[in-house]
């Protein structure tokens, strides 16, 4: 794992709009906090609005409180981001809950036709993915930000929702994990909790599977998919960096696989289906 000089923690929200519309989805608040590798302190802050080429959604000022005025008198996206690539300097390491923000961000460099800051897979870490591996006995499922402070017993700070607060909250628990586990370590979910009960695959664990072969299937193009590709597959890696499997799981799951694909196969052939009449009706 690449080791920073600066640990960047940040959060974005954007001018989102939950029907179809022709209107991006831009950024609209940007929060981050510096945090310094060597001491592990929060050294600088950074919160900015920014201002939207189209008209502010009303489910984004319900959802994060920002107001068409708010952002009115803000900034327009390139002038943030230079100061926002200036905040970051050089020697970092990207922190997000989750991973989508780093698409977002890409997104709008390329909207507004302005440089990014560079987000390489080895400069990002998600600290949701880590702290659902690393806290395995508090979290049965992905956790959202505020049920993670919950869970780590600390004190929610800010208004949820808005950049800065989010990343402030991200980086308390970044700064919580750092003292608790080790983050060099890939640790894994033992997956018989979820996939296992009195010898059979449960409910979950089926549609799970089900959902790894449909991927594959998806991802490849491979109509006679196998046991033995599939478990040599991409996405099977993927999952396997995830979780730890027993013999006796991966059994079950072998046998469960047949059932999966035929599954996996119906589903793809609706989904064909509806494209085919959708392309008919242009």
């Amino acid at each position: 794992m690449y080791e920073p000089k600066f640990y960047i923690v940040f959060d974005i929200e954007r001018n989102f709009r939950p029907y179809q519309s022709d209107a991006p989805t831009e950024i609209v608040d940007i929060g981050a906090i510096k945090i310094e590798a060597n001491t592990m302190s929060m050294i600088e802050f950074f919160s900015a609005l920014v201002k939207p080429t189209a008209s502010l959604s009303r489910h984004t000022t319900k959802l994060t409180g920002i107001t068409k005025e708010d952002v009115k008198g803000a900034e327009s996206f390139p002038q943030v981001i230079e100061k926002f690539r200036e905040f970051v300097g050089e020697d970092y390491m990207f922190v997000t809950w989750g991973k989508e923000d780093y698409g977002f961000l890409t997104k709008d460099c390329v909207l507004h036709d302005t440089e990014c800051p560079y987000l390489g897979k080895e400069v990002r870490f998600d600290l949701q993915r880590f702290v659902f591996h690393a806290y395995q006995e508090l979290f049965p499922n992905q956790p959202n930000l505020k049920f993670a402070v919950e869970q780590l017993a600390l004190e929610w700070e800010g208004e949820q929702h808005r950049a800065y607060a989010d990343a402030k909250n991200t980086a308390n628990i970044f700064l919580t994990a750092i003292k608790q586990k080790d983050i060099h370590k890939s640790y894994k979910r033992n997956i018989e909790f979820v996939f296992v009960k009195e010898g059979s695959l449960t409910d979950k664990g089926k549609k799970i599977m089900k959902r790894w072969v449909f991927k594959e299937l998806k991802r490849t193009g491979v109509s006679q998919l196998t046991w033995d590709w599939f478990i040599n597959s991409k996405t099977w890696e993927n999952v396997s960096e995830q979780y730890h499997f027993n013999d006796i799981t991966v059994l079950l799951l072998q046998n469960y696989f047949p059932t999966a694909l035929k599954k996996s196969q119906q589903q793809l052939q609706i989904l064909a289906a509806m494209n085919s009449q959708e392309n008919q009706t242009l």
